[in-house]
């Protein structure tokens, strides 16, 4: 490990990013060969950054401008398919074009990478964010990571496509962080060579069976074109899901976790995996959270155990696949479980309250739903919500296990 340090301080290159520009150039360092582009904002700015590598010469891909966002999901799944990696940017109501695109992909095993700068979901039109607009997407059978900061964006995306395309796993995965506040936010990234990354990430090697360049590529698979298959039936759909399930749930866990462990090796940094705790170990109360709102949570957690109260948090990495066994690890001790959804329909706290399930003590835990459309929502806000926690864990009981945090609290 100090060696890894050392060569860290030789050779990384600190640049000031923004959430977007982080994101592009990881897919540089990542050597894609397809730029699929169909604008909207605040995620168009990735792969506009990409043009312009193109353009200088940084940077040898082909841009595919397509018409909507189906279509140019659709071109990365072709172009995954024939064995060149590829990378897409954007969030909201183009996600939900591509919606038939996203089943399909993951459903056939193609590994590819959309970065999701997040943007309320319509109607009103706002262009502010909240983590919806791939919430919704939670059953389709990618991989969603949140990300922070920049820094987090750069490192979870290289990361994302080691783990995507493992022959193992061999599923998309969505990279995320938070519209404007972070995808248009600069901040300094540590970026690494590209001879760090050619070891850390090799180049796509799809099975046989999944590149439709080779001669042993399964057509039946994908397009019921054999003797005994037909389109209206196939004898082994069930099982044909049950491996994507598996996939996700187990397999790309454990190489999550394993991608980490390489990064740190070679980059000399990481993020826990899944998951990220902070003094949780004596904590009565543990914030958990997703995306840039952990950096708050991190930030609140000191302020209340410099005043003595044992409080901790958790940043989740991944949605899907969900750490529900690591947190069974981490919040046995607990009191009180203060879930910061930033989405309308709860998803943290009910994916949360599933994999507590059972538990013998279990914490309270306490739902509550904040910064919806890019409202506001400080360190007072999240200190107030603390507090509320500390009033469940003395009494033993959650008045309200999930509420709307809707007032903006002034210092």
């Amino acid at each position: 490990m100090i060696e890894v340090a050392r060569v860290e301080r030789q050779q990384t290159d600190t640049q000031i990013l923004t959430g977007n520009e982080a994101a592009a150039e990881a897919a540089k360092l990542a050597r894609v060969g397809v730029v699929a582009f169909f604008p909207i904002g605040p995620s168009d700015e990735v792969c506009e950054e990409l043009v312009k590598m193109i353009r200088a010469g940084k940077l040898d891909a082909r841009v595919l401008d397509l018409p909507n966002e189906r279509s140019t999901v659709n071109a990365q799944i072709v172009a995954t398919q024939a064995g060149v990696r590829s990378i897409f940017a954007t969030n909201s109501e183009g996600l939900v074009f591509a919606y038939q695109q996203l089943f399909w992909s993951a459903y056939a095993r193609v590994p590819i990478v959309v970065c999701v700068s997040h943007r309320a979901m319509e109607p009103p039109t706002v262009i502010t964010p909240d983590d919806h607009d791939t919430i919704i997407f939670r059953d389709t059978g990618w991989m969603q990571f949140y990300c922070e900061n920049p820094q987090d964006v750069l490192d979870t995306l290289l990361q994302a496509y080691w783990v995507a395309e493992r022959q193992d796993v061999l599923l998309p995965a969505f990279v995320t962080c938070a519209g404007w506040e972070v995808s248009h936010g600069s901040s300094p990234v540590a970026v690494p060579t590209q001879q760090q990354v050619d070891q850390f990430l090799p180049r796509l090697q799809l099975p046989p069976g999944q590149d439709f360049l080779s001669p042993e590529f399964d057509f039946a698979q994908f397009y019921s074109k054999r003797p005994g298959v037909t389109r209206g039936f196939h004898p082994a759909y069930m099982e044909l899901r049950y491996k994507v399930d598996r996939a996700l749930n187990d397999t790309a866990k454990a190489a999550i976790k394993e991608a980490h462990q390489e990064y740190v090796r070679i980059m000399g940094r990481g993020y826990g995996g899944v998951l990220e705790s902070y003094k949780t170990d004596d904590a009565d109360v543990v914030l958990v959270s997703m995306g840039n709102i952990a950096a708050l949570a991190r930030n609140v957690v000191d302020q209340l155990r410099s005043a003595g109260a044992a409080v901790g948090s958790v940043k989740l990495r991944t949605l899907r696949p969900f750490p529900g066994e690591e947190l069974r690890g981490l919040l046995g001790k607990a009191k009180v479980v203060l879930v910061l959804d930033r989405n309308p329909v709860y998803a943290l706290t009910h994916e949360l309250r599933s994999a507590l399930y059972g538990m013998n003590p279990a914490p309270q835990i306490a739902g509550r739903v904040i910064a919806l459309g890019g409202r506001d929502f400080t360190s007072l806000d999240l200190a107030e919500l603390c507090y509320e926690a500390f009033q469940i864990a003395r009494t033993g009981r959650a008045e309200h296990e999930v509420q709307w945090r809707f007032r903006v609290a002034k210092g």
